[in-house]
């Protein structure tokens, strides 16, 4: 006797199609095939289109290029560029690219811009009038323009109090770049008087330097030894040594350790 609704193995598929544990992994597997075939696809038709639609260049390095330079070289390949903002630099000279976005070597479509940072050169800055004020208010005056102490000469003078400064070089009100060291002649009064040796054994050369400077004396010539016991540039030797009474303005010699 035949089944009034087929035979069986007509409606087998659809008996299949119910069950959950057979409807979705065949779903699933449908899924991550069509996946596939559109990632294969993509890959072998759409991205190449998508790439050699114009015409494909390498971008050069542009970097330590004057910007006027770099775009002669961008239009000549099709490109453009574009100055997206400007830094102080005080080792490159205004309008010097310091960066380009994309990196060098980098493949761009024919139209495309190169963004850059470009240099502004050194910032400069105005030497403070540090004539008539003391040694300790000149260096504040100089780190608030963000300008370095550098060497200090001590001279007798009947016009300036002891430790107030004379001069400056460079000379007050001079622009320069700032983070410049600024030498100062300092007063030592009306007599050059005499100062205690200071014991610079032990200490790192930017220290005893700067103890020296604070007394009135200077630092003499420097001799380096090999001395793998301390840290470099430690203070090993000195002469005068610490504790004489020397003239300020007296330069104070040492040795210093290095390491190989």
């Amino acid at each position: 006797m035949i089944d009034a609704e087929g035979p069986k193995w007509k409606k087998l598929p659809r008996l299949l199609w119910g069950k959950r544990w057979i409807r979705y992994p065949a779903i699933l597997l449908a899924t991550l095939v069509g996946l596939s075939l559109l990632l294969v696809l993509t890959d072998r038709v759409i991205m190449p289109t998508v790439v050699h639609w114009g015409n494909v260049g390498v971008i050069p390095d542009l970097t330590g290029m004057s910007v006027d330079q770099a775009k002669e070289i961008l239009e000549n390949k099709g490109l453009g560029l574009e100055v997206t903002s400007e830094v102080y630099d005080l080792t490159k000279p205004p309008g010097t690219i310091l960066s380009q976005i994309p990196g060098p070597n980098s493949r761009v479509r024919e139209g495309r811009s190169v963004k850059v940072i470009v240099s502004k050169g050194g910032k400069t800055v105005l030497v403070p009038k540090l004539q008539g004020v003391s040694m300790r208010q000149a260096e504040l005056l100089l780190a608030h323009e963000d300008l370095e102490l550098g060497d200090v000469s001590w001279v007798a003078s009947d016009s300036f109090p002891q430790d107030v400064v004379i001069a400056s070089t460079p000379s007050f009100e001079t622009p320069v770049p700032q983070g410049m060291s600024i030498n100062l002649m300092v007063s030592l009064g009306l007599q050059p008087d005499s100062v205690e040796v200071p014991d610079l054994l032990g200490m790192n050369l930017q220290a005893s330097r700067k103890r020296l400077r604070e007394i009135g004396l200077q630092l003499g010539k420097i001799k380096s030894r090999n001395n793998d016991d301390f840290l470099p540039e430690t203070i090993l030797s000195q002469s005068p040594a610490a504790g004489l009474r020397v003239l300020r303005g007296t330069e104070i010699n040492v040795e210093i350790s290095t390491t190989e």
